[in-house]
């Protein structure tokens, strides 16, 4: 399996002969960064996206660094051919705050509560909450 990423688009021209080499998925720089985005954001090129899926066709369509990306700009892009959307950073960041509040709490001074098997239960969890979100919002449940 090929993924070609694009950190920023020179042209569609390139993008075009890109998909032309049989690339599995492209994904493109169209105003998504990875980790927090800036107060300053502009969005995502949703117009830039149009055009790529226009001459990429079938090929599915990445969209590095969806933490952050308002639910209504994630999903106009999954009418516009992203069908793979990363959120790694959504999942850290409930991991954290979880296993903070855990531990905030005191809860590593109870009983056996410093097992890390404990310690690292409300993450875990936390994680599991915002992956169902995130499929909810993007369409995914119950597909393959």
């Amino acid at each position: 399996m090929v993924l070609l990423v694009l950190a920023r688009l020179q042209t569609l021209t390139n993008v075009k002969k890109i998909n032309d080499l049989g690339v599995d998925f492209l994904a493109a720089g169209i105003g998504n960064i990875h980790g927090a985005y800036p107060e300053n954001w502009a969005g995502l090129s949703l117009e830039t996206l149009d055009d790529i899926q226009k001459l990429t066709g079938d090929t599915p369509l990445v969209l590095h660094g969806g933490t952050g990306i308002p639910d209504e700009m994630v999903k106009t892009a999954i009418t516009l051919g992203v069908s793979k959307i990363n959120v790694n950073t959504d999942c850290q960041w409930s991991f954290a705050a979880a296993t903070r509040e855990y531990i905030e709490a005191g809860k590593d001074k109870v009983g056996k509560g410093f097992d890390p098997r404990k310690i690292l239960a409300p993450g875990f969890e936390a994680i599991k909450v915002t992956v169902k979100e995130k499929m909810e919002l993007f369409g995914s449940i119950d597909k393959a």
